[in-house]
């Protein structure tokens, strides 16, 4: 694999900086930059940046004067690693301009877990239907533009409608999706922007990864770990989205899940300094949270490792491995306490259920 980024310059620039992070030859440093400019799509007007930027500050005004009643975030935040890991699987946008559509899917994704309270909770959502049913294309679109349509609208499943636009070409959207797209759409009901330092980590602390853009230069394309600081003299490539999944104040850094496969950064992730006016991420842009529209969901062959409860009426709880513990609805379908029973007799005699349950409660279980 030959660069056609110059690599080495790049190193002597981190170096000569003193920049601390590590640079490394991937699939886009070989690219050519037409090639590498199709693996961004966020698509910023003039008018658009002077937008952003006012909400921005309009937003920073309004949570400046909360400040005193907020309580202070952590020094640290990952949702990789977060009593369990609500983050869905790095993916890879291909040479299509669809950052939005996916970093919008892995926000949402993570939300849906997290109102579930279910890390394990399997989900993959459709950038391919966000994008292209939504009005994107491979030439990009607006950095909340995926989720005004997942309001609206909402987004299907993978499997209902494939990514197949890696190569570049637009996806149709009536020809590509499942028949039954209607049934299977995930929604969100409103996003939140924050703009404020606190506001992001508070955000980040107790609702979860954030949508959020950035100014990307040419030595981004080459990272390889560490914490990235923009070299000087390197050129802007364009703006991307990505998904922000944390934060470390020790390294003062984000930590970003990027959509260009696993196999570009570390692992798919990135960390990038605080305040690098250059990049706008966190000076400039808003990073947005999703409040996610989730019913309970069909879990089936689940294990009952436990079954709690209390003197108290209708207070019945039950283990389910790999969920985690959830109340008995004191109005189960089947009865507070005929449910209660059922979940004894699974442990008792290690039978495995059928349950329909949310991220607090159990509305229906069978055993199976």
């Amino acid at each position: 694999m030959t660069d056609t980024l110059n690599v080495r310059a790049i190193q002597s620039a981190v170096e000569s900086e003193n920049l601390g992070w590590k640079v490394g030859s991937n699939e886009l440093t070989a690219m050519s930059d037409a090639d590498r400019a199709k693996r961004l799509g966020l698509i910023v007007s003039d008018v658009e940046m002077a937008r952003l930027k006012a909400e921005t500050n309009s937003l920073a005004a309004a949570e400046r004067s909360l400040m005193s009643t907020a309580v202070g975030a952590p020094a640290a935040v990952d949702w990789r690693n977060k009593g369990g890991n609500w983050v869905t699987s790095v993916k890879d946008q291909g040479g299509c301009g669809s950052c939005v559509a996916f970093c919008s899917c892995s926000t949402i994704e993570s939300a849906v877990r997290i109102k579930l309270a279910n890390a394990n909770y399997a989900i993959d959502l459709s950038e391919g239907f966000l994008q292209f049913c939504g009005g994107g294309s491979c030439g990009g679109w607006g950095l909340t533009s995926g989720l005004d349509f997942a309001k609206s609208t909402g987004v299907v499943d993978e499997a209902c409608m494939p990514y197949t636009a890696g190569n570049g070409q637009n996806m149709n959207c009536a020809s590509a999706r499942c028949s039954n797209w209607q049934s299977r759409l995930t929604k969100i009901s409103s996003y939140t922007g924050y703009s404020t330092m606190q506001a992001r980590k508070d955000a980040l602390a107790t609702k979860g990864p954030l949508l959020a853009g950035m100014a990307v230069y040419n030595d981004f394309f080459a990272y390889a770990s560490g914490v990235y600081v923009k070299s000087a003299s390197t050129a802007l490539a364009g703006y991307h989205c990505i998904c922000c999944v944390g934060y470390d104040d020790n390294q003062q850094c984000w930590i970003l899940k990027n959509s260009w496969g696993a196999g570009w950064g570390d692992n798919g992730f990135v960390r990038v300094r605080y305040n690098q006016p250059a990049l706008l991420i966190d000076t400039d842009w808003s990073m947005y949270s999703v409040d996610v529209q989730v019913g309970p969901v069909i879990y089936n062959n689940i294990t009952v490792s436990q079954v709690y409860s209390t003197p108290h009426s209708k207070n019945g709880w039950a283990y389910l491995q790999g969920i985690g513990w959830r109340r008995i609805h004191p109005n189960a379908n089947d009865g507070h306490t005929n449910t209660l029973a059922m979940f004894a007799i699974a442990v008792a005699k290690g039978r495995k259920v059928t349950v329909n349950a949310d991220g607090s409660y159990i509305y229906q279980a069978y055993l199976l």
